[in-house]
């Protein structure tokens, strides 16, 4: 039986340039952004993107920071962000082949540190020992953070879903935040914008699966609606 973290390991391994198809047709309102604002002090701020991907949200709000750390530990995904804030400009980043659970920067070096859909990974993978892992991860997070600064975890509410979805794994995970992190929640729409049904329904099918693709096709979405979680907490100053 194929251990379903290798699986999804392959797929960022291999398919980077597809996952940033996908993800470069999101957010198409903005919603992001406007987000991160209410929680983070963006500008001239130090971020640790962990579990950065192709770099969205470094693509978001990079240009008003004063640097952005990229962690992840696949370096095709990397090398697409690399590539896609070059072609940018205005960035200051560095990238950093890394697992979330031990990030390579220093004690208090960042004002934020932010986790793009990344720690619910964990609720599938390590059904048994997940908790400990979020608890690693973010235990880092809060080690780069300087005292005062924020952490930021951000996971799905479903796509394909106008209003947030019941999850009951996800939803374990999303109360554990909340409880044993004291994180506060808010949700937004976060919809992918394509040029049309087909598009949407190849794209998003390759990623989530042809159930989604074929209501796509059945909706006539080229508009795929989208919920987004927002978890946020500063760092204290112990």
């Amino acid at each position: 039986m194929t251990d379903p973290s290798e699986e999804q390991a392959r797929i960022y391994e291999e398919r980077a340039e597809a996952y940033d198809a996908l993800i470069s047709a999101e957010d198409a309102d903005g919603e992001l952004e406007r987000a991160l604002e209410r929680v983070v002090s963006i500008d001239g701020a130090v971020i640790a993107d962990v579990g950065a991907g192709t770099g969205r949200i470094a693509r978001t709000i990079g240009a008003r920071a004063q640097k952005v750390h990229l962690v992840d530990r696949a370096g095709p995904m990397l090398e697409v962000a690399r590539r896609r804030l070059e072609a940018q400009g205005g960035v200051d980043f560095e990238i950093h082949l890394a697992d979330a659970r031990a990030l390579p920067l220093g004690d208090a070096s960042c004002d934020a540190a932010i986790a793009g859909w990344v720690f619910g990974h964990f609720r599938h993978w390590m059904p048994e020992g997940w908790r400990l892992e979020v608890d690693a991860a973010l235990a880092e997070m809060r080690r780069v953070v300087r005292p005062g600064g924020t952490l930021v975890v951000i996971e799905t509410l479903g796509t394909g879903h106008e209003a947030p979805r019941k999850h009951e794994a996800l939803d374990e995970y999303f109360e554990h935040l909340e409880r044993a992190h004291g994180m506060a929640r808010s949700w937004i729409r976060t919809d992918y914008a394509f040029e049309d049904v087909e598009r949407a329904a190849n794209v998003c099918g390759s990623f989530f699966g042809d159930a989604l693709a074929d209501r796509i096709r059945r909706e006539r979405w080229a508009r795929v609606p989208e919920c987004t979680a927002v978890f946020a907490s500063s760092r204290g100053e112990s």
